[in-house]
């Protein structure tokens, strides 16, 4: 089993283009999984702090303490100070667009973050689900300093801009109102970096930042480096001192190789890149966390391809440090947990730096012999 506070090290060694003893696991695993395994709604997991913590304890002991515990709103997290949001009852929220038109970014501000939208609500969470996880023992993955709950988690500026405008109509905005996009991107980043220092006040501090913006890999090269890596690298160089990972698990086919511009410290990216193409082109210049197949693999596949989908990845980026084993995606609900597991042991079979055992066939081996024992025992 891996060690959550060994794990903790080692991902701030790749962070800081060390080289551990061993590959790192990262598990980035969504709220529909967090209820679901909790025996929630996903309706009641948000709506209620015991009821989150209850589900992500359940999912953090499980795993061995190495899943993280926090605030979960979703992606409308940031979006419900603009735009009016969408429940159902057991699925992810949705914001509905706060613009008409281009030209009601005229109208928006950048919103108060002790008042406005989901944001007090987050920070009374904070307490409620801190309280309950110190009296209840449950180690994190990234703990604070006042307790296991909290990193600091957020959505991208090109995310959060397409929410209040509506993603069709932000994308095409991008080339019929230029003017009226860059002042939405400005609000929207100056929102996320007032958000940031919200969490940062009231959990004593940051030792992580996970910026998820998926929508961004829908760019072209020229749009990606007009509309996202300016907004994005001022909310990763204003928080140098932490592991800053950037999560885009689209198809980044013409910008990936961009990505160090965001002046993230990780690149968390989709499972359709070839980890052997970016540890060669960009992983002298920031780590790499992936990236078997969330779905067809993780999800769909028996433990036994996980492992060799793991060990793959492992031979492509681990070599020289710099590579953290994760899924190309997120974990998200029905994910058999055998599964997650796999993952975990991979790095434990595969991971070793100096070693690199790749001796895939002797394990699998030992696993059949172990399931003939089963079945006639």
């Amino acid at each position: 089993m891996v060690d959550p506070t060994m794990n903790a090290m080692r991902m701030m060694q790749i962070a800081n283009g060390m080289k551990p003893d061993q590959v790192p696991v990262f598990l980035p695993i969504e709220s529909g999984f967090m209820a679901e395994f909790g025996g929630a709604p996903q309706k009641q997991y948000h709506h209620d702090p015991g009821i989150m913590l209850e589900c992500q304890a359940k999912v953090s002991e499980r795993f061995g303490g190495l899943t993280p515990l926090y605030t979960d709103f979703g992606v409308v997290t940031e979006a419900a100070a603009f735009c009016e949001i969408f429940w159902p009852e057991d699925d992810s929220p949705w914001a509905h667009p706060a613009m008409e038109t281009a030209a009601d970014v005229a109208q928006l501000k950048v919103p108060d973050v002790e008042k406005d939208g989901l944001f007090p609500q987050i920070i009374e969470y904070f307490e409620t689900m801190n309280n309950l996880a110190l009296k209840r023992g449950v180690r994190s993955l990234v703990p604070n300093p006042r307790g296991p709950v909290g990193f600091g988690s957020l959505r991208g500026p090109v995310v959060l801009a397409s929410m209040i405008r509506g993603i069709n109509e932000f994308l095409m905005d991008l080339i019929l109102a230029p003017k009226e996009m860059h002042a939405l991107m400005e609000i929207a980043t100056q929102t996320l970096l007032a958000y940031l220092d919200l969490q940062k006040n009231h959990l004593g501090g940051l030792s992580a930042i996970f910026m998820c913006d998926d929508v961004c890999g829908l760019l072209s090269p020229q749009l990606f480096e007009e509309f996202f890596i300016p907004y994005a690298k001022r909310i990763f160089d204003a928080h140098k001192d932490v592991i800053t990972i950037f999560h885009c698990d689209s198809d980044m086919a013409k910008t990936v190789l961009m990505a160090p511009l965001t002046g993230a410290k990780a690149f968390h990216m989709g499972y359709m890149h070839d980890l052997a193409h970016l540890k060669a082109e960009i992983g002298g210049r920031m780590c790499l966390l992936g990236n078997v197949p969330p779905v067809h693999v993780m999800l769909r596949r028996p433990r036994a391809d996980v492992v060799e989908a793991a060990r793959v990845c492992i031979d492509k980026a681990a070599p020289g440090g710099g590579f953290g084993l994760s899924c190309g995606g997120v974990i998200d609900r029905g994910t058999p947990p055998e599964n997650i597991d796999a993952l975990i042991e991979a790095t434990e079979l595969f991971g070793k730096i100096e070693m690199q055992i790749t001796n895939l066939h002797e394990y699998k081996k030992n696993q059949h012999q172990d399931n003939m024992h089963s079945t006639h025992s």
